[in-house]
């Protein structure tokens, strides 16, 4: 880890802190849920591994706050439908396929 990134994950992590005193200041620890993970790439560890892709070390900071290990999946799950939306492509609008799907075979929008 460089002595860049070393400095740049202290400095989030005081601001991980300062989250979590925010929420204390307003009560809200049996309600708050989180899922932080921040690192950096160990762009001289980077190889390719056995099936070819491209891999490299990390360092990483990480913080949950959960109640348990079911309301982590829960959260983890959201994570990756979120990552998922955000990730596809924009729809085709200029497709009849686009329209026809949008209305689920409803006639009576016309």
């Amino acid at each position: 880890m460089t002595e860049r990134q070393k400095d740049c994950i202290v400095e989030i992590q005081e601001l991980v802190v300062a989250i979590n005193e925010v929420v204390k200041k307003y009560d809200l620890s049996d309600e708050f849920l989180s899922c932080i993970a921040i690192g950096f790439l160990d762009m001289e560890t980077k190889h390719l591994d056995e099936e070819g892709n491209e891999r490299a070390d990390m360092s990483l900071l990480s913080s949950f706050s959960v109640a348990d290990e079911e309301e982590l999946d829960d959260l983890l799950s959201y994570c990756v439908e979120a990552y998922r939306l955000e990730e596809k492509e924009p729809p085709n609008t200029s497709s009849i396929d686009y329209w026809i799907n949008l209305t689920n075979g409803d006639d009576s929008v016309n």
